[in-house]
């Protein structure tokens, strides 16, 4: 059995802790992984080498497999749901010819890869939920061993979707084929970093988007736009889980209350820098910035502002929305403070 502290050893490198919730699952990831044999002529059905690890979102489930197989397994396939199933896909569209394309897919994949870590397993859409079962399978008979984190136990999955009824056999293999285990607890680890970073000094930019990277285990898209209501509004980055926005380019655009509230239900996190002082020259500017920090706090969305607490009182020095800002600024200073977050935790 490998041995678990290693993997330990190279977390305390990068000053991070497990708790036992989390040292439990290296310990049963481990202990399987001495245990799998991969199919063979006379056993085709894998014997759980697969595994399924759910829990809330923030728990630490992409720190946990990044750590295990950037230990043992670096030779493994890394991807995101989404990338991984553009892959399939793609895949599907130059293969013709045949009588089961995901076979071939399957096949191809197994040349290349022996053992797979997929992250933020869902499905959403329905040409994926058709395939989901067969492809699992054909993959897992080719010798390809599935590692798949979750927000979801699977008996949750495409929950209410377009003839899930057709799907659930998908969950039954996951749940036969599988190990399945529940990182529970609550407590938000990617809270906790976002909460205690704070700006180097020299290229803030460059170290927002490192920690982005390196916190959501994902890269800032290139694109610097994202799309609200179905117009594109400019931004410094953006992901799945957050959107990085600039105050100077932002909020200097029409954007309105109906935006601000699309984009909480859109993103999980919202990071807002290049802070400027503004003058009555900027009411519009100002009049947007307040109204998305009234939703946000209102909704107790998870925000970050990169800006020191002493710069809010000169943020604005105007004077048609002095009363109204006042309110504002005392918002921004608790936004701003380690318990604005660690109450958004608790709640």
């Amino acid at each position: 059995m490998k041995d678990i502290e290693i993997v330990l050893e190279n977390l305390s490198s990068k000053e991070i802790k497990l708790d036992q919730t989390q040292k439990l699952f290296l310990e049963t990831f481990l202990r399987m992984d001495s245990k799998y044999k991969p199919p063979s002529l006379f056993n085709k059905k894998n014997n759980k080498g697969n595994c399924y690890l759910w829990g809330q979102v923030g728990r630490g489930k992409t720190l946990l497999l990044d750590a295990v197989r950037d230990v043992y397994f670096p030779e493994s396939g890394r991807f995101h749901f989404i990338e991984f199933m553009q892959l399939i896909h793609n895949s599907l569209s130059n293969i013709s010819n045949t009588r089961d394309p995901l076979v071939e897919v399957s096949k191809n994949i197994s040349k290349e890869y022996k053992m797979i870590f997929i992250d933020e397993f869902q499905i959403d859409d329905i040409a994926d939920a058709m395939i989901m079962k067969s492809l699992i399978e054909s993959l897992t008979n080719h010798g390809v061993r599935l590692i798949f984190s979750s927000n979801t136990h699977p008996d949750y999955l495409y929950k209410d979707g377009l003839q899930r009824s057709k799907f659930l056999q998908t969950i039954d293999y996951l749940k036969f084929y599988f190990k399945i285990f529940h990182l529970s607890g609550t407590e938000d680890y990617r809270l906790k970093e976002v909460a205690s970073f704070n700006l180097m000094e020299n290229d803030y930019e460059e170290d927002i988007k490192k920690f982005l990277n390196k916190t959501f285990q994902t890269s800032c898209s290139k694109e610097m736009s994202f799309s609200l209501n179905s117009r594109l509004f400019s931004c410094n980055g953006h992901s799945k889980n957050f959107v990085w926005l600039s105050f100077k380019d932002f909020f200097q655009e029409a954007c309105s209350s109906k935006d601000f509230i699309v984009m909480i239900k859109e993103f999980d996190w919202v990071f807002i820098s290049d802070f400027h002082q503004c003058n009555d020259d900027h009411i519009d500017k100002i009049r947007r910035f307040i109204s998305f920090i009234d939703i946000n706090y209102q909704e107790k969305q998870k925000l970050k502002l990169f800006i020191q607490p002493n710069i809010i009182k000169t943020l604005y020095q105007g004077e048609q929305l002095k009363d109204i800002w006042n309110r504002t600024s005392s918002r921004l200073h608790q936004i701003l403070s380690d318990k604005y977050l660690e109450n958004l935790e608790k709640n």
